[in-house]
């Protein structure tokens, strides 16, 4: 395995005051970081958590676009300094890259953001991507970093999705709402009556729920790249993903 994408939730990186988790956030960084160096693996983050973390700084809960788009101006910045100071503590640059939906429907612009992001990974950065929420507008915008991931994942011809959440992985029904809800292993399709079915209520922190992850697994799928939905509280879930083989839900083909 060569490149990966990893897609990091908002839950995963706030407290329940709104600010940085930095103890996650270590622990996540220190994960990709073993994965850098010890297994020359191609890193690429797609984080949420900007707009999360602008909000505590500006002591609002965001509601309209020029709200959230202000949040996430100074969200952004405050993310990228400790993913800076943690990832630098490993040895490792960071680079990061905002994009919008209009940039990957193809042509000059979807050319651009590859080779950019090509040349971080050649130069040894990891680049850390994120929607560009303060520009961002309902026609250009992916709706949430699910789908992003998903679009970067295939931009990049990534060998690997991971989606990192505060749950351990997929399950038959609900398990906020079902005590006797299962835990799925491994998936190696998506019918579009599972996405149905599935759960899009939407926390206080993030965009998608389970079927923004289903949505965005189905669409790797289609492009022969597998998903992993797994635990990122799990401060070995990385080693066990490509160590093991194990740990959360494996969507593939194979």
């Amino acid at each position: 395995m060569k490149r990966i994408v990893i897609k990091i939730g908002s839950k995963l990186l706030t407290t329940e005051s709104n600010k940085l988790d930095l103890n996650n956030l270590r622990t996540i960084v220190d994960g990709v970081s073993y994965l850098y160096h010890k297994k020359n693996i191609e890193c690429i983050l797609v984080s949420s958590g900007a707009i999360t973390c602008g909000s505590e700084v500006l002591n609002i809960s965001p509601k309209t676009i020029p709200q959230k788009q202000a949040a996430a101006s100074i969200g952004q910045l405050l993310l990228l300094k400790e993913y800076g100071q943690f990832f630098g503590v490993n040895g490792i640059n960071i680079g990061q890259i905002l994009l919008t939906k209009d940039i990957l429907d193809h042509g000059e612009k979807y050319k651009n953001a590859k080779n950019t992001i090509n040349t971080l990974l050649k130069n040894t950065v990891i680049p850390i991507i994120n929607e560009n929420d303060s520009v961002a507008i309902d026609e250009i915008k992916f709706g949430d970093n699910d789908l992003l991931s998903s679009y970067v994942a295939t931009l990049m011809e990534a060998n690997l999705l991971v989606i990192l959440t505060d749950q351990d992985g997929v399950y038959d029904k609900n398990p906020h709402q079902h005590s006797n809800a299962r835990l799925l292993t491994l998936l190696h399709d998506i019918p579009s009556d599972m996405i149905d079915r599935a759960s899009d209520a939407l926390d206080s922190k993030g965009k998608g729920g389970i079927k923004s992850k289903l949505m965005a697994a189905k669409y790797c799928l289609e492009h022969n790249i597998p998903t992993i939905v797994a635990n990122g509280k799990d401060s070995s879930i990385l080693k066990k993903i490509i160590n093991d083989k194990k740990g959360g839900t494996w969507i593939t083909t194979k």
